[in-house]
Formats: structure tokens, sequence, C-alpha cells
């Protein structure tokens, strides 16, 4: 085995000196534990990428056991090393010969490191990056010899993989517009900064003693609150009484493949010093009374429901006793609070979604539309040049798998939408379908049901998507809901669908979902894949029917009901349909969609 710990978090290289730690001062942390009785080919890894739960627990005990040189070799890597690799951002694919390597970013990306970013895909992936909604980078189907060189790569640009994927503290995302929006309270990317320090700081160590992952939310718009309801950790810009700048704490969301839940507020205000502490505190409670020994009850949410919300809050509250007394960084100093932006004058094509106002007069905030999340080197490079061109130098990944562009000038923004069109990137409302987002699917995540990219590109070209701009659609290939689609208008989850007695792929649909109004989306049922882009230009149709004014899918759902769905669906031909919001089990009948009868219940919040 061959393990350095090397600047914030850990990489595993082969005859490489450490590179120079350059974000976590202080005392680097100890290793995890030496492995005992176990060598690396003795447990032999599941086919086709997927960890058991049991290999995932062993792995963890065994103290993360991992021999890289044997990544290309003939044997491969063991069940435990696999599950060990992917704490390290290197996930296996449904190929045991080809990896997906997923990089922090930070929520920024520079301009140079953009450039070294796309070299690399063009080396190693054929030209595709990938962006994920925590505001990652993903590089897909690397060869496993090249792994450790990229891995290096990676971390000389300034990409960090360690923590990105396993049961691991994810990456904490951050608001793109944090600084320059009147919608924002204060500046939260400091305070964002400074936590990612701290937990990357605690090491591979702490990866070894998390019952699951943790993901982390901090900012202070409508959006920001949205993502705090559905992270485990939420922290949401606010000011108190007096004027203070701090964060509401929110505990226990998470949208995966069982139990959807919507996280509870367990502190009103934490002014910025407190921050760090509260979080590191929440993490103490996570790791005393956490499910290690059964991942698949190990998330967050089910400790807090099994504890009680005023019990878990008490024990949060005592733990903070504790962590409050340890040395944390002073908070950085803040600029000035936002001010108005009504007066300014409007770029070509005005103001809206895409193109924002910032607090200093004659500048805009502009997001790119990075069609499915898929980037071209050839985009990445464009995007880099108009960012030092034409903004701060610095590309910021959205939640929406989009691209942020900061500080560009009033007067530049057509500029930079034409740049930017030329390589298949969208500013404005230029193509209609505009906000499809989707997961990698099968085969590259070995976790996935079914592949989710050729289906999102019929979608994002539908009709019915083409006449909505506004529509919400989110696809995942399996139930963990990467792409939250409980919470999009129109929500499609990978799942196995049994057809006239034959399980074939297929999607759960759900419909309605608004973070807003607190709502999740309700299961309408199942349908085959073949059958979805007629299911979705059909419920499309039914909205545009019933909606009343500029109403979103949403809001006629949460007015109407679902029933009024499937009663409309009824003069269809028969769609491969399972209706209701069960296990895909035995049991489960294979039913037209006509005769669906009615809808589910309103999932779990």
């Amino acid at each position: 085995m061959i393990r350095t710990v090397r600047g914030t978090g850990y990489v595993l290289v082969t005859g490489l000196a450490p590179a120079t730690p350059s974000r976590v001062s202080g005392t680097v942390p100890s290793l995890a534990r030496p492995l005992t009785g176990h060598r690396p080919g003795q447990r032999t890894a599941r086919p086709g990428g997927r960890d058991a739960p049991g290999d995932v627990v062993a792995s963890k005990r065994a103290g993360l056991p991992l021999d890289l040189t044997a990544l290309g070799g003939a044997g491969g890597l063991g069940a435990l090393e696999r599950y060990s690799l992917k704490t390290l951002g290197v996930c296996s694919q449904a190929s045991d010969q080809h990896f997906l390597v997923r990089a922090r970013t930070r929520g920024a990306l520079g301009a140079d490191a953009a450039r070294a970013l796309a070299v690399l895909a063009r080396r190693h992936t054929g030209g595709r990056v990938h962006l994920t909604t925590r505001q990652q980078v993903e590089l897909h189907d690397v060869p496993a010899p090249e792994v450790p060189g990229l891995l290096d790569r990676l971390r000389e640009v300034g990409l960090d993989t360690s923590s990105t994927c396993g049961h691991t503290v994810r990456g904490v995302t951050s608001c793109p517009d944090a600084g320059v929006s009147a919608e924002e309270p204060f500046d939260c990317t400091a305070d964002a900064a400074q936590l990612t320090d701290s937990l990357l700081a605690l090491g591979p160590d702490l990866n070894a003693r998390l019952p699951q992952r943790l993901t982390i939310g901090v900012g202070g718009c409508a959006r920001c609150r949205d993502q705090a309801k559905v992270s485990d950790i939420g922290l949401v810009s606010t000011l108190d009484d007096d004027g203070r700048p701090g964060y509401e704490l929110w505990v226990g969301g998470s949208l995966g493949r069982s139990s959807p839940t919507l996280a509870s507020r367990i502190v009103d205000f934490l002014p910025r010093e407190r921050m760090l502490p509260a979080v590191h505190a929440v993490l103490e409670v996570f790791l005393a009374h956490g499910a290690y020994e059964t991942p698949n009850r190990g998330r967050l949410k089910f400790l807090v429901a099994r504890l009680g919300l005023a019990r878990f809050t008490a024990l949060v509250a005592e733990a903070e006793q504790a962590t409050g007394r340890r040395p944390w960084p002073v908070p950085a100093a803040l600029a000035p609070g936002p001010v108005s932006t009504a007066s300014q004058t409007a770029p070509d094509g005005g103001w809206g979604t895409d193109v924002r106002p910032q607090t200093r007069a004659g500048l805009a905030t502009v997001t790119a539309t990075v069609p499915l999340g898929e980037l071209s080197a050839d985009a990445l490079d464009a995007l880099a040049a108009v960012a030092e061109a034409d903004g701060d130098g610095v590309l910021r990944p959205t939640r929406d798998q989009n691209v942020v562009v900061r500080d560009v000038p009033v007067d530049r923004v057509a500029a930079l939408r034409s740049t930017l069109s030329d390589v298949g990137l969208i500013v404005g409302a230029q193509h209609p379908a505009r906000d499809v987002r989707a997961c990698v699917g099968a085969p590259v995540c070995a976790l996935a049901i079914t592949p989710t990219q050729d289906l999102a590109r019929t979608l994002w070209d539908l009709p019915a998507l083409r006449r909505n701009s506004g529509l919400r659609v989110s696809l995942s290939g399996c139930p963990a809901s990467c792409t939250r689609h409980q919470a999009a208008d129109l929500g499609l989850a990978g799942n196995l669908v049994s057809i006239h007695g034959h399980r074939v792929p297929g999607y759960r649909v759900h419909l309605g979902g608004d973070l807003g109004r607190d709502r999740l989306g309700r299961v309408l049922g199942r349908v085959a894949a073949d059958h979805v882009p007629a299911l979705v230009e059909a419920v499309v149709a039914v909205w545009e029917e019933h909606r009343v004014g500029h109403e979103s899918l949403a809001d006629t759902i949460g007015r109407t009901g679902i029933g009024v769905v499937v009663s409309a669906l009824r003069g269809l031909p028969a769609l491969a349909w399972a209706p209701g919001g069960g296990d895909d089990g035995d049991g489960v009948r294979a039913l037209p969609l006509a005769t669906a009868g009615r809808a589910a219940g309103p999932a779990a919040s």
C-alpha cells in the first residue's frame, strides 16, 4: 500500500513526492488505521462496479485499504479497495477497466485551471467534462492505468478529488452570486471556504468513521434556501434584528433512494463565529449515533427521525459546548452589504434569470446554460476566454449544471452571448428547453439502472418542452436523486418496471415538486423507457389545458391534484405503465396508462 497525505485530504501516488499543502494550515491528520488480516486480492469485487453494503463497512473498518499498483493489473482491485478508491473521487463504472474521476471546484474554477481541465479531458476522456449538481466536475471513461497520473495532474491545477464520493463530507456548495447579488444578505464565500478547509483537515480518518455521506449547502438567495432543505446540513445566510450576519442551521434533508425528506431548522440564528463549531457539533453527533453498520439507513435524516428532532437538537447543543472550545479561524471581514439594482441600465436583451444586475452599477452576472451538464473541451476553453476578457477570470459552476461568469460589463453581454453560442452554450432564452437536468446514467455510473443521456437529449428537443421554457425537468438514472427529480416540475427516476410479466428499464414519474413551497413531487406512476417522450408530451398537454395564467406545472398540480392528469390520459393509446409509488418487486401489476387509476399520495416531507 502507498498512501500519502497531501494538502487538503489525501491522494494515492506511486513514486512521487507529496505536493506542498496549499489550503490547510496546522498539523496534517494521521493516516487511517493500518490494514490487518487482509490482502488486496482476498475478497473479490462485485462485477459491474457496484459495492456490496458489507464490503463498504468492511473497507472502512479496515482503514480504507488500497494498493494503487493493482488498479491496472490483471487481478484488479479487491472489493474493499474498490470502495477505498471511491473516497478519492475515483468511481468504478460498469466496465471494470474504466473509471469516473470527480474533482472538487470549491464553487470556482479559474481560467487557467479550466484550460488545464480541457487539456486533461482531451487526453483522457475524448474531450468531455460533466458538471454535477454539487458544483463538481467529472471525467468519464478514464482507463484504469491512467488514473494515478490523472489524479496528480488534477491536483497540480488545484482540483482536489479526495472526499468527493463514497461516505465522505462531499463538496460544500455555495451561491455563485454571493458578493455581487442584492438577493444575498452578505457574501458567504469565505465562510464556505473555511468550512471546507476545516472538514478536509480531518483527513482519511473521518472517511473511515462516517456512517454515510454528508452534503452541505451555504447561501442566502431563494435557490440556496431551497438547497438547504435537501441537504444533510444547510446554512442559510441571514441577518438578525441588529443587522448582524449569520446563518440559520437546517439538518436532515435528503432526496435519496428512500424516505425523501425536507430538512428541519434547528437554530434560527448562528453568528458567523459559531458556524464552524456548530457544523462540527452536528458531525460529532452523526459520528457518535449514526447507523454505521447499516449504510442503507445511514443518512443523517434517519438519525434525526430515530432520535426525534428535539433530542437531536439537544445533542448538537451539548456537542457544541465542546467544539466551541477548539481554536477556530476568525471569520473574514465582509464587504459592504448589497444595494438596490432597480435603476441600472439593462443590457441588450434585458435582465432575466440568465442575465442579472450586480450591486456594482454597469456589471452583470451571466449564466451560461450547459445542455445536460455536458461540456466539451472547446466550450470550456471558450468559457475561460470570455471569463478573462469580459469577466473576473473565474468560472463558477452552479447546482443546475450550468456556469456563471461575473463582472461582465453590460455592453459586453451581447458579444459574450454570441461567442458562447458558437460552442453550443446558451445565454438567455435562445433555446426554449433550457431546464432539462440529467445525471450521467448507465453505463458510466455503476449505480444507474437506466442510460439517461440519450433520453435527455430527446427531451431537450421535445416540442412540448420547446414550447415551455420554464418547465423544470430532472432525469435520474436510479432512485438516488442526483438531479433532485422529486423537486422538479416533472421528475423521472430510473427503475425496473414490470411490463406484461417482464421487467424492463423504465422510470418512476414524479409531478409537481416545488421546494419553495416545501412540496415534493407526487408519484404519478412508472413507465417503460421507450414511452417516456410520449408520456411527457401528454402530461405537458394536460398542464397547458388546465394552467391558469403563468402557473408552473407544480402550481397547477398543487391546485388541481394529480388526478386530473390521470383522468385526461385515459383517451390515449395504452402505454406500458405500473401505477403507484411502491417498490418494483413482486406484486406490481402491468397496466395500460388509460386504466392507471388514482395517483399515489404525496411524497414524505
